[in-house]
């Protein structure tokens, strides 16, 4: 299925100091001669198996014409392949084998698992070597599927704020909106074709596209023979990259304001800026996740000023890490009666992000803290730390986030006077705003003056 990932507001632990002693759960990496990639995380607590095959594809790889087919292509590859040559026998062989499965289609991979006793490991990558390798893109079957996944747009659709993010993203990739949107566009889904499901097939699914996690309760000596026994049937192929390169969203050249009337009376703010990027600045992107921790802090000026004093009824800053472009987004909800005032006091905090004494050397240390608590917690959930390892492979590299840790404790001051002025301060951004009529009409002789510089106003 789609998924967005949305930030996660963690409680302030104190500023205790950073210790080295607590890191990520260690992991067994070595590759196949056909390139795939294999990881194995042995985990013996209890007597089951997740296996995870990630695949760096996903909507970076999109233009128009084919935005939504990587999602539409995980829902296929739950139906049938050369083996199991109906759904019905995919799904009863995921019966028989006591299977809990997904996949998850993000902007940069698209990731297919099984979790699964223990004692049916050796059919269960049997199984998933034949699916990732021989699905039959069965014509009646991609009419089902392409059914259930304009289902899933419809869905998405109708929520109150769908439009209007689809508005700001359209202002903020300049172009590129396909590359930034997993979900697709409804006329690109339903023209799918067979053809263009082997053209993404032949191009992106190849074992040297591809990562290969097994977790759990295994022994990696025997994953190390057992996994070349099914996965080295599946053929090389060329780096999809060099034929196909990935299209970068161009820079931001002044400030946009974009509007939306739906139905709601309070005042929608969604803010973004083109933030750091994994390949082009790794440190930027860790600096982001500190800053970002730093003022959403409750006890920081930041959230007190515009939250804790009745401004706005919710604030957030996150910063999304990827390879092309992570965007930085502050969201805001007031009222229009607040508007103004929110607004003037947001951007006299984004003034003051560059001053020597715009946090504490305390809050620095719990920022770093909470995102070392956060990353460890989810990492003792095994099927998160799956994930995640998919995730952090595809989109910036397991050197990188084995390394996380660490260079969240080495982010200094200067670090993140450095990131302001590259990424924040007197930078182009969007701003959209979306309430309703009535709100409109209460704002209208002051809504000029809610961005920071004058904007380019966007219907």
């Amino acid at each position: 299925m789609f998924i967005t990932r949305i930030a996660i507001i963690l409680v302030s632990l104190g500023a205790i100091p950073i210790v080295s002693i607590a890191q990520l759960p260690p992991w067994t990496r070595f590759k196949l001669d056909n390139g795939l990639e294999v990881l194995v995380v042995e985990n013996h607590l209890t007597p089951i198996v997740t296996i995870e095959v990630t695949v760096k594809n996903g909507s970076f790889t999109e233009p128009p014409e084919y935005n939504g087919l990587s999602h539409l292509y995980e829902h296929m590859f739950f139906t049938s392949n050369a083996r199991d040559t109906t759904e019905d026998d995919f799904l009863g062989r995921v019966d028989d084998l006591g299977i809990v499965y997904n996949g998850v289609t993000h902007e940069e991979l698209v990731e297919y698992y099984f979790t699964l006793p223990k004692q049916n490991l050796e059919p269960g990558l049997d199984f998933m070597a034949t699916a990732i390798t021989s699905p039959l893109f069965k014509d009646d079957e991609l009419h089902k599927q392409k059914e259930i996944v304009l289902g899933e747009f419809d869905r998405n659709e109708a929520l109150p704020l769908f439009k209007f993010g689809r508005k700001v993203d359209t202002a903020m990739w300049d172009g590129c909106l396909s590359r930034k949107e997993p979900l697709g566009n409804r006329p690109t889904i339903k023209s799918a074709t067979r053809e263009k499901m082997l053209t993404i097939k032949n191009r992106y699914y190849i074992p040297n596209n591809s990562l290969l996690i097994i977790s759990g309760d295994v022994n990696t000596d025997q994953i190390r023979k057992l996994v070349p026994r099914y996965f080295d049937r599946w053929q090389r192929g060329p780096d999809p990259f060099i034929a196909n390169p990935p299209v970068r969203a161009p820079a931001l050249k002044a400030p946009v304001l974009v509007l939306d009337t739906i139905a709601e009376p309070r005042a929608i703010l969604f803010i973004e800026w083109h933030g750091p990027s994994i390949g082009i600045d790794d440190k930027g992107t860790y600096v982001a996740d500190v800053f970002s921790e730093i003022i959403r802090q409750p006890e920081h000026p930041f959230s007190k000023l515009l939250e804790e004093s009745g401004l706005a009824q919710s604030v957030n800053f996150w910063y999304f890490t990827q390879r092309y472009i992570g965007p930085i987004k502050p969201d805001i909800v007031t009222t229009p009666e607040h508007l103004a005032e929110t607004m003037k006091v947001f951007w006299q905090q984004v003034d003051k992000f560059d001053d020597p004494n715009y946090f504490t050397d305390e809050e620095l240390e719990t920022a770093k803290n909470v995102l070392r608590t956060k990353t460890l917690m989810l990492s003792e959930q095994l099927s998160e730390f799956t994930h995640d390892l998919a995730f952090w492979w595809a989109s910036a590299g397991l050197d990188y986030y084995g390394h996380y840790l660490d260079d969240l404790s080495k982010v200094t001051r200067q670090d993140i006077a450095d990131y302001v002025h590259r990424y924040l301060k007197g930078k182009p951004y969007v701003l959209g705003l979306a309430m309703d009529k009535a709100g409109f009409d209460k704002v209208a002789p002051t809504l000029e003056k809610i961005g920071n510089p004058a904007m380019e106003k966007q219907p």
